[in-house]
């Protein structure tokens, strides 16, 4: 039985803006799309890319270095430090517009590494367990979103009339069919709940960026992310509004639904709370709730909860799931599905 102790990981991950609306009377009809030349969807993907909404998904899927993990582990090989360093290597961006819409598909592709540092002894309670063992695995990974962009002036240039107006759940993973992410809920403080189950058929407002940061200010274009512009109505074509605008130090309970291959407990865990900015995020494990035996597979439900932060900012929440001989067998090669949650603390 071969066992080692870490795990770098590698992620490809392919994000494509892929425009998908229906409805003869809306501008962007799939049935004859006007795709943007090159140039224009590189300004495009310039002005995702300059949204902190977009790019806070990548320093919580990016976790450069082993983390500390809240939560109880597995027996046999006992991880006490786990994370995965991803390098963006390619990104591609699909674009369908009108005159003052714009929908596109961006798919990033990724390579990472999978890093495990733990232990094959035994931790005893009370005392401080110690890394004896390093393993590093390497994997591809695809993530996908779609990002919906309004045009907010006429200059002339694409970068400053257009604006990023909304965007979907990123999505994706290594190839394999062992683990499957099928739905999540979040349950805010006031019970509030959302489920999805199409991460790219729900779109989260991003309001009024600052350049540089967010603050507390409010005005009359950035009070809610309670509706889309006209364009973008959500009815037509069956999309959902993630409203994850929360408030300061709230907790938001996370409900993940799994399907798996494998009896045994999978390997959840959530990142949130790092930045562009160099801040680190947290890692925290969830705990198993329930198993059930369906045909050939097992139905699981997890939990855990996070808090937001403690000033006014973008962030995600990037939930990976892992089959767990993915963790505790150094044979095993990565198997990995991700979705991130964006949102907004107020």
């Amino acid at each position: 039985m071969k066992r080692k102790n870490a795990f770098l990981s590698t992620l490809l991950l392919s994000i494509t803006f892929v425009a998908v609306i229906s409805s003869c009377k809306d501008p962007l009809n799939i049935n004859d799309p006007q795709f943007a030349n090159s140039s224009e969807t590189q300004k495009f993907l310039k002005i995702a890319e300059t949204s902190s909404s977009v790019s806070s998904f990548t320093p919580n899927y990016n976790e450069e270095q082993a983390m500390a993990l809240a939560g109880t582990m597995g027996k046999d090989l006992y991880p006490i430090r786990i994370g995965q360093k991803m390098k963006l290597v390619d990104k591609n961006l699909t674009l369908v517009k009108d005159s003052t819409t714009a929908l596109g598909t961006l798919v990033q592709t990724f390579e990472g590494t999978l890093i495990i540092e733990g232990s094959f002894q035994q931790p005893t309670i009370g005392i401080r367990s110690h890394v004896d063992t390093t393993i590093q695995k390497s994997f591809s990974s695809t993530i996908t979103r779609k990002i919906q962009f309004k045009k907010v002036a006429n200059t002339g240039n694409d970068t400053l009339d257009w604006k990023v107006n909304a965007i979907s759940l990123p999505n994706g993973g290594t190839t394999g069919d062992n683990i499957q992410i099928v739905r999540i809920i979040l349950t805010s403080q006031d019970g509030t709940e959302i489920v999805v189950e199409d991460p790219n058929a729900y779109f989260f407002k991003v309001g009024k960026e600052n350049s540089g940061h967010d603050n507390d200010m409010e005005d009359d274009d950035d009070k809610d992310n309670h509706g889309l512009e006209e364009g973008f109505e959500f009815k037509e074509h069956g999309w959902g509004n993630l409203l994850t605008w929360y408030k300061k130090n709230q907790p938001v309970k996370l409900t993940v639904e799994i399907l798996s291959k494998s009896s045994d407990p999978d390997f959840l865990t959530v990142t949130y709370g790092a930045m562009m900015n160099g801040n680190t995020g947290t890692k925290e494990k969830f705990d198993l709730v329930s198993s059930t035996q369906v045909g050939l597979t097992y139905k699981k439900v997890y939990e855990r909860k996070w808090y937001t932060n403690s000033h006014a900012t973008r962030m995600h929440a990037v939930i990976n799931a892992l089959p767990r001989s993915v963790v505790y067998d150094t044979e095993t090669s990565v198997e990995e599905k991700t979705w991130g949650i964006p949102y907004r603390v107020k």
